[in-house]
């Protein structure tokens, strides 16, 4: 049985792929993917995905064309369903077109899910409308560079009236904008280069269609770049709010729940963030007891730990009132947000949020007879139990997950190397992130909690920042503070 193929346009930036297209990634058995594209697009794809790269860039090819549409249509032929996915929109200089025909030609069924074209929203994303009333009424989109002997007509171009939108032509440059003076199109009209759109790293050179070619040199343009032409190109209507992180680039490391979390808080406030996996994790969820008659509370110093758990009552069938007697207490304000959305408000959360304070504040809030499940990582903190022992308080500590390391990949250093913040939440993050790689000279380093800061410094022979209150907001807040000084 033939699978079927979906021409998934995925943007061309960070959260600019449709919800279609993210619901495509999630059914994919087989995804096929380019440069193009939000690395983190792929954690959407399930486990067993089998996950193809197929990378282009200008004068550098992962595979011909060719090949590509022979892998589509091979995956398809094996009965899976194959997500292509492409950076901006497929069918806007992505050669989605002839990828169909391929599919089309072998009878295979190929649905389509539109992408957001670089060629509008990069432009506007620093400050550039393709179309303004009164002034460009029209938008043309050229290819900067071809694979075909084909040339583009100049004299028709300069004769346009609105905005000329060149993709891919940096390389190009100095052919495209003195052909189209040559040709009659005004040396002095405004003309803009649009560089790493969407990266963290975007940035705009300004001149007229005479000087431009001269200010990317002079000015370093970095592809991919886009060169817009026109009247439009002279105005500046970057986006304006009072995010605090705005411009700044943070690398955050560990495992992927907590760095979703903090991702999320430092991109409400501006910051573009880079997502560096060093710990995944390894559930023990056969280890959470099936009676829990015999405790009153339970203790959970994670987020992760009450995933785990509850997904395990889940599995087990477990009916939640089996519970309805027990406390509950969190280690901070993030394992209690994440209690809270279980339906289940902390009875308590410790003044500070560290092991050694939890085992001493709430060993003083129990009553003697009153007993604890403690629902934790392997590795977890020996403080908490010599509180809870020094208390004389009865207790059971099981691991219901353990953390890997997870080892560097290829063009980790290149992407962090220039952020302004690198952000560690725990010794074993460090630990392995240090065993692949070298924290940037520099970034600013920050730490959450003092066994962390203290692991830090075996490593780190330089001042760094560590979060007052041990937690996603306790690094926002310090983060945002540095940036006032």
């Amino acid at each position: 049985m033939k699978g079927t193929v979906k021409l998934v346009g995925a943007g061309c930036g960070r959260g600019l792929i449709s919800i279609m297209g993210v619901k495509a990634i999630e059914g994919a058995q087989s995804l096929v993917y380019d440069d193009l594209i939000d690395d983190e697009l792929l954690g959407y794809a399930p486990s067993d995905c089998k996950k193809i790269y197929v990378g282009k860039r200008y004068a550098k090819h992962s595979k011909t064309q060719e090949e590509i549409n022979r892998i589509l249509i091979d995956e398809a032929k094996a009965g899976r369903r194959v997500v292509r996915l492409k950076g901006g929109d497929s069918f806007v200089f992505g050669r989605g077109g002839e990828e169909y025909l391929a599919l089309e030609a072998e009878g295979i069924n190929c649905r389509l899910i539109p992408g957001i074209s670089s060629s509008i929203a990069v432009p506007e994303s620093l400050g550039i409308p393709v179309t303004h009333r009164k002034m460009a009424q029209s938008f043309t989109v050229i290819t900067g560079h071809t694979a075909t002997d084909m040339k583009e007509d100049y004299s028709a171009l300069a004769k346009m009236r609105g905005t000329l939108v060149f993709l891919m032509g940096l390389n190009s440059l100095s052919e495209i904008t003195s052909e189209l003076i040559r040709c009659g199109k005004p040396a002095k009209i405004p003309a803009s280069i649009v560089c790493r759109g969407f990266s963290g790293r975007e940035r705009r050179i300004d001149g007229t269609l005479g000087t431009i070619a001269e200010e990317a040199v002079r000015q370093r343009a970095e592809t991919p770049g886009i060169l817009v032409v026109g009247e439009v190109a002279g105005f500046h209507m970057e986006s304006k709010g009072d995010e605090k992180l705005s411009g700044k680039r943070v690398c955050i490391t560990g495992t992927m729940s907590f760095m979703s979390r903090l991702k999320t808080a430092l991109e409400e406030e501006g910051a573009f963030v880079e997502s560096v996996e060093t710990l995944s994790l390894e559930k023990k969820a056969e280890n959470i007891p099936n009676d829990f008659s015999e405790y009153d509370w339970i203790i959970f110093t994670s987020a992760n730990g009450i995933d785990i758990f509850f997904d395990e009552l889940k599995v087990r069938d477990i009916d939640i009132r089996k519970i309805s007697h027990m406390k509950f207490a969190c280690i901070g304000r993030g394992t209690e947000e994440k209690l809270r959305r279980q339906g289940i408000i902390a009875d308590f959360v410790p003044e500070k949020y560290t092991a050694r304070t939890l085992g001493k504040e709430i060993a003083r809030k129990l009553d003697k007879r009153e007993r604890l499940l403690i629902l934790r990582a392997e590795k977890g903190s020996v403080e908490l139990t010599e509180e809870l022992e020094n208390a004389g308080v009865s207790f059971d500590d099981i691991k219901i997950y353990d953390t890997k390391f997870v080892p560097g990949k290829k063009g980790d250093d290149e992407r962090i190397g220039d952020c302004h913040y690198i952000v560690f939440a725990s010794a074993q993050g460090i630990k392995s992130f240090l065993s692949g790689h070298e924290i940037p000279e520099n970034s600013q380093v920050v730490c959450i909690g003092d066994i962390t800061a203290k692991e830090l410094r075996t490593h780190v022979d330089r001042k760094f920042l560590s979060a007052g209150e041990h937690s996603v907001k306790g690094i926002l807040e310090i983060i945002c503070e540095a940036e006032k000084l």
